[in-house]
């Protein structure tokens, strides 16, 4: 692959421009103001298009595997083999985005992605599909997925101005948590009308919009390796050169600790539904929609919060009122409170992610953003892995309640320890 040598000076994206009439307080305000640049525009449209596909895959998988083997286990395993990939592949994914071309690599990673569904949709449409198939190729996608990431994130401060890369991180959020609050029960239709092969075909196409952009997309030149650099030569200075900046590290650190309680809630919301609400099973779809409907508000209103308030103040209100939730959905059994506390608690888990995304991608250098954005990977899986064990064990030795409560008055250390880690101010966030 052509490489583009290397100069003393660090290249810049060229950063759009914002219609006159526009203010920068006006931007910051307004949450669909990223929308107005062309490109960006393409990408989120290509971006929602994506997400819906790929919640209606997981479903169809996991719907496929409980009529190929219905074993607890099994099913289990289909979510269990996508995310295994983020532990291995995150941080070298983001050695790979930033040593090659991006627009190349991710245009490679969709096509792995693409051929991937192709696959499942034929054998799942000619009744070929066995498990350990299923297994394997969910896997792929899930590597996939993983290789992508990094390089997907890192494009965002290409894509518009420094001063709207929040709201663009926010609206990113609201597209992805309306996907999956939509794709799985689309996936559901589609599935009991025709079969589980059209949740994988349209999935499939969905990535064939995501490379029909990327083919139209020219960003800016990229910053080649020095030659002789080794792998793990970069792995170790794109970190370091990371952890070197004071608000990313902070903020690696923030969200390790914020997802160790907060993860809680994914952990689990399963026995809150049959336990609490006596939803039974389809009681976990509707509570998984409360919280994604939540997070789609969450999204929406975390741009005017922004433009008002700085980053350390939204985090400490939404980290102690989640810290709050918690502790109620502990105390209480009423489905009339827990119901709109799923749909409170959804709002703030997505207005502190997008929060601490906006600032890591906003204060990494562009030349090491993917390596960045896979340790901002790397620090919420391994957090929220840690987190789901930790909450599962001390729920099946105390009990749901206990372990609801614990977290809820984690959240809430956390939220006062967390000051002492200050991210910076996206209202002024500096150039890179």
């Amino acid at each position: 692959m052509d490489r583009i040598p290397v100069s003393d000076q660090q290249p810049t994206a060229p950063v759009p421009s914002p219609p006159q009439s526009t203010t920068m307080r006006e931007s910051l305000a307004t949450p669909w103001a990223p929308l107005q640049f062309a490109t960006y525009r393409s990408f989120w449209i290509a971006g929602l298009v994506s997400n819906l596909g790929t919640w209606m895959h997981e479903t169809g998988a996991q719907w496929l595997m409980t009529s190929l083997d219905g074993s607890p286990q099994m099913v289990a395993a289909v979510r269990t083999v996508m995310t295994i990939p983020v532990f291995v592949l995150a941080l070298p994914a983001g050695v790979w985005a930033d040593r090659i071309d991006r627009r190349r690599w991710l245009l490679g990673t969709q096509t792995i992605l693409t051929i991937t569904a192709v696959g499942m949709t034929v054998l799942a449409a000619t009744e070929l599909m066995t498990p350990t198939v299923l297994l394997l190729l969910t896997a792929a996608m899930g590597i996939g997925m993983v290789l992508n990431q990094p390089a997907w994130q890192s494009m965002t401060p290409e894509l518009v101005p420094p001063a709207l890369i929040p709201a663009a991180v926010s609206i990113g959020s609201f597209s992805f948590n309306l996907a999956r609050t939509v794709g799985p029960a689309l996936a559901g239709f589609l599935i009991a009308q025709f079969d589980v092969w059209v949740a994988f075909a349209l999935n499939a196409c969905s990535f064939l919009a995501v490379i029909a952009v990327l083919y139209r997309w020219q960003p800016s030149p990229h910053r080649a390796s020095v030659p002789g650099t080794s792998f793990a030569s970069e792995l170790q200075q794109g970190l370091a050169t990371a952890m070197a900046v004071v608000e990313v590290r902070h903020t690696l650190i923030r969200l390790f600790c914020f997802s160790l309680p907060a993860s809680v809630l994914w952990s689990l919301l399963a026995l809150v539904a049959t336990e609490k609400l006596e939803f039974a099973e389809r009681g976990f779809g509707l509570s998984l929609a409360l919280v994604g409907s939540g997070a789609v508000a969450g999204a929406w209103v975390i741009t005017y919060l922004r433009a008002r308030f700085s980053s350390e103040q939204i985090l400490l209100t939404v980290q102690c009122v989640y810290g709050t939730l918690c502790v109620m959905v502990g105390v209480s059994d009423s489905r009339f409170l827990l119901l709109p506390v799923l749909i409170l608690i959804g709002c703030c888990w997505m207005s502190v992610m997008t929060t601490l995304n906006a600032t890591a991608q906003v204060f990494l250098p562009r030349h090491i953003r993917a390596r960045g954005m896979a340790a901002y990977l790397m620090a919420f899986a391994l957090g929220t892995a840690v987190g789901s064990v930790v909450w599962g064990w001390v729920a099946r030795w105390t009990s749901l309640d206990g372990a609801y409560l614990l977290a809820g008055f984690s959240m809430l250390l956390v939220a006062a320890l967390s000051r002492q880690l200050p991210l910076g101010d996206l209202r002024r966030p500096r150039e890179q």
